[in-house]
């Protein structure tokens, strides 16, 4: 009878214990799942974190966070260095964010949005590689290839240096069709209108892939340094990097902070200064 007892408390116990731990909130791994990370930060990178109202600076090797926009300034660059080898180049007076990124094994599921500027991308090649870019007037699907993105106002241009390159217009995007830009060639598209056909590549764009056979250089070293460094090792690198861009943060948070009250305080003296004036007039 009493093992019988003891049996039955234990497990009441253990009964307990479980209904406690499942109240327990659950650690968030899926915040660890960095796909690639911020490199090459030249001049004024700042990043606006989701949900956030402040603009940070960048700080390289911080992991590329869905939904963050990066913003960079004239003369300014960075580029978005991905674990399979891809690269983004993100030009001067840009500001674009990451939609969409998923990189297992050797699949390559992403979506970019660029609200304006430039970028220039090496992606890929692969079967499992999707990849889109959207504009406020294109939808440019990727399979893995070179390629750049101008966008400025309405008008937004396509030009591809290696691979193929699918556009469309963000006007009934599900119903047009899409033109097909091979090497050397880009496209136009502008607001309300479907892409232009095909042409030889415009100055900006030979110019872009002057930039791009440079990119070639950086993504040979990405590769490599993939190779040499393990997944744990990059993430200890991205979370030392994040906590400092955290620091950042919180450092301009009080900066902000202090400067309102110190503009609450000469607003307080102001007032004060304005009342006693009055005040002295009436008595006059």
């Amino acid at each position: 009878m009493i093992l019988i007892l003891t049996k039955a408390k234990t497990w009441s116990s253990l009964m307990l214990l479980a209904f406690i731990y499942s109240l327990l909130p659950t650690p968030c791994l899926c915040a660890e799942t960095y796909y690639g990370e911020i490199g090459e930060v030249k001049g004024t990178v700042e990043i606006l974190q989701d949900g956030e109202e402040e603009w940070i600076p960048a700080v390289g090797e911080m992991p590329v966070q869905l939904k963050d926009r990066v913003k960079t300034a004239e003369k300014s660059s960075c580029n978005l260095e991905l674990d399979d080898g891809s690269l983004i180049y993100i030009g001067e007076n840009t500001e674009t964010s990451v939609e969409i990124l998923d990189i297992t094994g050797k699949k390559h599921e992403s979506k970019i949005s660029l609200w304006f500027g430039k970028l220039i991308a090496n992606i890929k090649k692969s079967k499992q590689t999707k990849m889109s870019v959207h504009t406020p007037t294109a939808i440019c699907a990727v399979r893995g290839t070179e390629f750049a993105v101008e966008t400025e106002g309405e008008e937004s241009s396509v030009g591809v240096f290696d691979g193929q390159v699918g556009v469309k217009s963000t006007e009934d995007a599900e119903d047009e069709e899409e033109i097909s830009i091979d090497p050397d060639q880009e496209t136009t598209v502008m607001k309300g209108n479907p892409p232009r056909p095909p042409r030889k590549l415009s100055e900006d764009m030979l110019k872009y892939k002057e930039r791009n056979e440079k990119l070639r250089e950086r993504v040979k070293l990405l590769k490599e340094r993939l190779k040499r460094t393990s997944l744990k090792d990059r993430l200890k690198k991205r979370n030392e990097a994040l906590g400092k861009f955290k620091e950042l943060r919180e450092k301009r948070l009080k900066q902000k902070e202090k400067l309102k009250e110190q503009r609450d305080k000469l607003k307080g003296q102001r007032d004060t200064l304005k009342n006693r004036s009055i005040g002295g007039k009436g008595r006059k």
